[in-house]
């Protein structure tokens, strides 16, 4: 009787876990300048650059709620275009979480209270961001996870092509 092996992963990914998993198959998608050195050499860099995500992530800022990003529009690894906004909502319970958009602002609301005797805990976290105005908010889509990070996404436009060559007519006055 023979034997096979089968490599087995048992641990839970979390956001970033996947981030480093991934690293090595999305190098090649970079620019010259992480491609130019060593692999360790940029898998550091990387790993710095997740740190740094991560903590600022993680810092909440109480006044100012309303999102702004010039271009929120992203091209991953298979080439599609979307629009895709994270949000870190790692204090509060997936049924704490609401995601609606109204009047074309997307609108992440999360609520977290606990009343305890000698304890008594709200946490409250508003993040809102205008849609552009050719995102179609019924094919938004968010996920959650593990380690709550909130991901809403949706399809990018397609673009329009100018044409290559337009007459403009001249009016007479």
């Amino acid at each position: 009787m023979s034997w096979s092996l089968v490599p087995l992963l048992t641990r839970d990914l979390d956001y970033f876990g996947r981030q480093r998993d991934l690293f090595s198959d999305w190098l090649h998608t970079f620019d010259d300048d992480w491609r130019s050195v060593a692999f360790d050499t940029s898998f550091r860099r990387f790993e710095r650059e997740l740190e740094r995500f991560r903590s600022e992530m993680h810092q909440m800022d109480a006044d100012h709620h309303e999102v702004a990003m010039d271009n929120p529009f992203v091209t991953d690894p298979d080439g599609n275009r979307k629009m895709s906004l994270r949000f870190n909502c790692s204090k509060f319970q997936p049924e704490e979480i609401k995601v609606q958009t109204k009047d074309g602002v997307l609108t992440v609301h999360a609520k977290h209270e606990e009343n305890k005797p000698g304890k008594k805990v709200h946490i409250e976290y508003t993040k809102s961001f205008k849609l552009p105005e050719n995102v179609d908010p019924n094919a938004l889509k968010s996920t959650l996870t593990s380690d709550g990070v909130l991901h809403v996404e949706a399809p990018a436009p397609p673009a329009v092509e100018a044409p290559k060559e337009h007459l403009i007519p001249i009016e007479k006055l």
